[in-house]
């Protein structure tokens, strides 16, 4: 006893099954280039260049995944394993997640591919936080007012002190984010967008820690430029 999981075999999962339609392109955002390099690499590379991640698993579109394998050839990533997609964001990481069943993983992180941006540096202290029954999600504190409404008007005006945006990498003992799965699907949940909501569904706890780096989600063509930018100026 008394292992934490920074010193446990730890797989990464990158999400990267959309098709693209907001950035109103034939090219998925994941494929386009930023800074020289595909979106998808950026995010994958993040895992797969840590010290404390065992093993890398991209999912992408079944369109792309010859396209995806060739580019991470070229790149020598070629050790990174492709699996499928499926029609929502859920299906495509539980696909990710049964794919690792063979390779006895003790933690899993689940990245989205258009979040290039993650600093590597934070792995570690969210391995840390990570127990049995207890996961870790990445978040950005809420700076601006929030409302709620209904049919546009304002209800309620919540304490932006206790809210958090949702981002990833999201971090959690991988038997039990595979357990949350299955029994999500049994339920006939099917299109969650947010793996900590399954989990604390299936009863288990998660915590949140500020991201230390911009992590934002690159899905317009304003968020490209603006990645552009972040990418030019070296940070």
């Amino acid at each position: 006893a008394g292992r934490s999981f920074t010193e446990m075999k730890t797989g990464a999962i990158i999400v990267a099954g959309g098709t693209g339609r907001r950035m109103k392109s034939s090219l998925p955002k994941q494929f386009m280039t930023l800074g020289g390099k595909e979106m998808f690499v950026r995010s994958v590379e993040i895992f797969h260049g840590s010290d404390f991640v065992y093993s890398t698993v991209l999912v992408v579109h079944r369109d792309w995944i010859n396209k995806a394998k060739e580019i991470l050839l070229k790149r020598g990533l070629n050790s990174v394993m492709v699996v499928p997609g499926g029609k929502s964001r859920q299906e495509s990481v539980y696909k990710g997640l049964l794919s690792c069943r063979e390779v006895g993983l003790e933690a899993i992180m689940i990245h989205d591919a258009v979040r290039p941006f993650f600093s590597r540096s934070q792995i570690p202290e969210l391995l840390r936080l990570v127990a049995p029954g207890r996961g870790v999600v990445v978040t950005e504190g809420v700076n601006d007012t929030v409302y709620l409404v209904g049919n546009d008007e304002v209800l309620d005006v919540p304490d932006r002190n206790c809210l958090r945006l949702a981002e990833t990498p999201q971090t959690f003992p991988y038997d039990e984010i595979l357990e949350a799965h299955k029994r999500a699907v049994e339920e006939n949940i099917l299109s969650s967008t947010d793996d900590a909501q399954l989990f604390v569904r299936s009863g288990g706890q998660v915590i949140t820690v500020n991201s230390i780096a911009p992590n934002p989600k690159i899905t317009t063509p304003f968020d490209f430029d603006m990645a552009e930018l972040l990418i030019n100026k070296g940070s």
